[in-house]
């Protein structure tokens, strides 16, 4: 084969090894500083920003200060058992998915490691705690720390510092939630969870109001490993295809919304007749229907 020939060959290979290369590049050294910033400390989250300056994966975290292991002079022992911690993670939800039948799953880096500039929100945090919030790069292949540890000790509120609440709309199948501060703009950065649920489903226990049922609830989802809130304005179409739920007409309805910092704070229900594709609400804090039992609302 002429040289020019075998020379353009290999540019090509190349050319398409690195195209079909699906890893991140990330430098294998100790040299990798990830910068963090805390961003706010409320009672039941924290909103951290985190980059790095060199191409790097990094594992963030946080978690309640230990007695037993000392970060500050046992940097590497700490690293070590958070990788272990979220490589057990990684392996339960990798085994569930397997379990299931799945195939096409993330590798560790890609589900437990971070890549770039992030901004992260720590929830379902304990008011009134110390917490270490940390970072560090970490091999991807060998799953061995090659950064120094960053790590910031904080302390997390005995009340949301954040002036919150919420207004919410329905209008034909849809409804949104709109969370805002005092002077009415929204707020971005506001942990909040929700449900609505058909009053037919609340009445089917003459023992659980439906303030007791969403109580409930929300201790539930707080002790959810994992769990997601809500932040900005969401919208949701209640059609029964695109949510767990479908608006009938005639049907009342409660729409619980609580915030995600800290205890049980922040929340609201508002109840309402659907009416059909033309129904138009629209609740502000006022218009919290402040339940106990369904026998206390006239119809």
């Amino acid at each position: 084969m002429n040289k020019t020939y075998q020379y353009i060959l290999l540019i090509l290979l190349m050319v398409a090894a690195i195209g079909c290369n699906p890893e991140a590049a990330w430098v294998d050294t100790y040299n990798v500083n990830v910068k963090m910033n805390i961003d706010l400390v409320s009672s039941g989250f924290a909103e951290c920003s985190f980059t790095t300056d060199q191409e790097a994966y990094y594992l963030i975290s946080i978690e309640e200060t230990l007695d037993a292991v000392d970060p500050f002079t046992q940097p590497k022992q700490f690293m070590m058992l958070a990788i272990d911690s979220a490589n057990l993670k990684y392996l339960a939800w990798r085994n569930e998915l397997l379990k299931a039948g799945e195939f096409n799953i993330a590798p560790f880096a890609s589900h437990a490691l971070q890549y770039g500039p992030t901004k992260h929100f720590f929830t379902s945090l304990i008011p009134d705690t110390d917490y270490w919030v940390f970072a560090f790069a970490v091999n991807p292949v060998t799953l061995e720390p090659i950064s120094k540890l960053n790590l910031v000790k904080i302390h997390t509120t005995k009340e949301s510092v954040i002036d919150a609440h919420v207004e919410y709309r329905v209008k034909g199948y849809w409804d949104y939630i709109y969370p805002v501060d005092s002077t009415g703009a929204i707020l971005s950065n506001f942990p909040y969870m929700a449900t609505t649920r058909d009053s037919a489903e609340l009445e089917g226990d003459p023992d659980m109001a439906p303030f007791d049922f969403f109580v409930y609830w929300t201790m539930e989802m707080i002790e959810t490993p994992n769990i997601k809130p809500y932040y900005g304005v969401q919208a949701m179409v209640n059609d029964g295809v695109n949510t767990h739920l479908k608006f009938e007409e005639g049907h009342t309805y409660y729409t619980f919304i609580s915030g995600f910092d800290g205890y049980f704070i922040q929340s609201a229900i508002f109840r309402f007749r659907w009416l059909g594709e033309d129904s138009d609400f629209y609740f502000t804090e006022e218009d919290d229907a402040n339940i106990f039992n369904l026998s206390d609302i006239p119809e």
